[in-house]
């Protein structure tokens, strides 16, 4: 059932039919979350509050956008709060993105090495530039989602991508990164 069908059946009183958003786009966005957030206990709790939030102001959603991109917006306000008021209570924000990197069998020694040089290098990427790229690459959203997810103009959307990539593509260069096997990683680090 597409999202839009199950939200005008929530909206109708069959609540239940929420459960269908909840499991669709529930690991996603821990995903997601996981590249802003550092505790895992955090990250849980921050995307149950965002579908609770999406629940309760569903009436509030309209077709214009994908579902997807308004419930990562969402995820993103409540996340950027969480941080918010544990720099304001005084302990340490979480500066780095955590990277998901789970190699898989068939990579070899050299492309794990180069991946984890990837990885290193995408965490010294400004916050902006990093959420863009995971979510073009690993989420696969569009300009327009990107843009409502945070925020901000398809125009600077466009700008952080081209940005993002070329700033990664001098830190790798600085670090003598090998293009071959190296483009296959960073492409496997940006999507996975």
């Amino acid at each position: 059932m597409e999202d839009a069908e199950i939200i005008r059946q929530v909206l109708a009183g069959h609540h239940e039919q929420f459960a269908g958003l909840v499991q669709r786009y529930q690991e996603p966005l821990i995903h997601f979350l996981r590249r802003i957030l550092g505790s895992e206990d955090e990250i849980l709790d921050c995307a149950q509050d965002a579908f609770l939030a999406a629940y309760r102001n569903l009436f509030r959603y309209t077709e214009e956008h994908p579902f997807r991109a308004w419930l990562y917006a969402i995820a993103r306000n409540k996340a950027l709060d969480l941080l918010r008021k544990r720099r304001r209570a005084g302990s340490q924000p979480l500066d780095e993105t955590i990277v998901d990197h789970q190699p898989g069998p068939e990579e070899v020694s050299l492309a794990n090495e180069q991946a984890s040089m990837l990885s290193e290098v995408l965490n010294e990427l400004p916050e902006h530039y990093k959420q863009a790229l995971y979510l073009r690459y690993h989420q696969e959203l569009t300009y327009e989602e990107i843009a409502l997810v945070l925020q901000i103009p398809v125009s600077r959307v466009k700008t952080y991508l081209h940005r993002g990539k070329e700033k990664l593509r001098q830190h790798l260069e600085r670090r003598d990164f090998h293009e071959g096997v190296g483009q296959r990683a960073m492409d496997s680090t940006i999507s996975g």
